[in-house]
């Protein structure tokens, strides 16, 4: 069993690492009280830590708008 991808995760989240994504919103998307739908957009995610029952989850979570 592998857990490469969490292992990335973790070491993303503690270097603060953040990725930015270019798509089309065919959903709507809301960060911090904007509402973003049926546009190109790019947003900025970063790692996000989760405690859950089962222990911790880190996941890439949408941090805001880049506006271009």
């Amino acid at each position: 069993m592998r857990f490469t991808k969490e292992k990335e995760l973790i070491k993303a989240y503690f270097k603060f690492t953040k990725k930015q994504k270019t798509k089309f919103l065919w959903l709507p998307v809301t960060i911090d009280g904007e509402t973003r739908w049926l546009e190109t957009a790019t947003i900025e995610y970063k790692v996000k830590k989760n405690y859950t029952l089962l222990g911790i989850e880190y996941s890439w979570e949408p941090w805001e708008f880049i506006n271009k």
